[in-house]
């Protein structure tokens, strides 16, 4: 596994340890600042380049291959059009402009969020949980047409409370740009874990399979999370892991964590988030479960040999 690092200092003088992790076998990438996840890539066995954000200063950390080997850069972009660059070399009038398009951009927000408040009063009920997917109300007996005929766009869900009532609504944008929306309701109190055990979070996203001719037909598959779903994962148990090793150097920490869900997949990585459960409080992901994960003979012999000098 190849593991890099470099230090960013920003304009204010701050220091920010930027990192990655790239599987030698799976291709599989992380890059992280601050020992936070901010970017996850799968299969990357190409050339490719990454953009991302650190206070205002936007980076870009790239993947080179050439005969069969990898080499990595990281570069800061001073050229691309952002706040920050448009500062350094704007006159007065390019940062009123750009001003006014950020109100405007603010005003859109507004009128959007608005919008989708009053679409919220009109979100389906009567929604169903199967083994790991949100069914609507007809797509129970429309399974064969959405496993034959069925497209895929991307739901994405939060939490909204109505009076004492606390529901989960969720909507996604078909290829013909239609907005579909539902709901289901959830305990009142407390996290609420998915069918794949996994607890919900605001703007968490999965699959949904919907008929092309009637959208209202759809499946949310919670087992087909996003990339930045399952960032959220992976920082979750980091820091859990964190919270239950302290005496380990966050460095192993992240190893530990990303090499066991690159060998086992990110499904694993609940039994890093509940690893301070019991039993009895969790029955699917627990301290048990954790223990029996890393214990794996093949799991702990990849984690000696890419961790140990963590």
């Amino acid at each position: 596994m190849a593991q890099l690092g470099w230090v960013y200092l920003d304009p204010q003088g701050g220091r920010h340890r930027v990192g990655l992790y790239h599987g030698d076998k799976t291709g599989h990438l992380l890059i992280h600042c601050n020992m936070k996840v901010i970017q996850v890539d799968f299969s990357v066995k190409e050339s490719k380049s990454y953009s991302f954000f650190i206070e205002d200063e936007l980076c870009e950390l790239s993947v080179h291959k050439e005969d069969g080997f990898y080499s990595y850069e990281f570069t800061t972009n001073r050229k691309v059009d952002t706040p920050l660059n448009r500062q350094r070399k704007a006159l007065n009038k390019q940062n009123l402009k750009y001003v006014l398009w950020s109100a405007a951009g603010l005003l859109l927000l507004i009128i959007g969020a608005t919008y989708g408040l009053k679409r919220f009063e009109k979100w389906q009920e009567g929604q169903r949980f199967t083994e790991n997917s949100l069914l609507s109300a007809d797509a129970l007996t429309s399974q064969g047409k959405l496993a034959a005929q069925g497209q895929t766009a991307v739901a994405q869900l939060f939490f909204y409370q109505e009076g004492k009532q606390r529901k989960v609504f969720y909507g996604f944008v078909t290829a013909d740009s239609m907005r579909i929306t539902g709901q289901f309701k959830v305990p009142p109190e407390g996290a609420f874990l998915l069918p794949t055990g996994f607890p919900l979070a605001d703007n968490d996203a999965f699959r949904v399979t919907y008929l092309p001719g009637n959208p209202q037909v759809h499946r949310v598959e919670f087992d087909a999370p996003t990339r930045t779903t399952i960032t959220r994962y992976l920082d979750l148990a980091q820091n859990m892991e964190q919270q239950n090793h302290p005496q380990d150097a966050p460095e192993r920490v992240a190893c530990v964590v990303l090499t066991t869900a690159e060998k086992n997949n990110w499904p694993v990585l609940a039994h890093f988030i509940f690893q301070g459960k019991q039993p009895e409080d969790n029955t699917r992901h627990n301290h048990d479960t954790y223990l029996k994960v890393l214990r794996e003979p093949d799991t702990e012999a990849l984690i000696k040999k890419e961790c140990w000098d963590k």
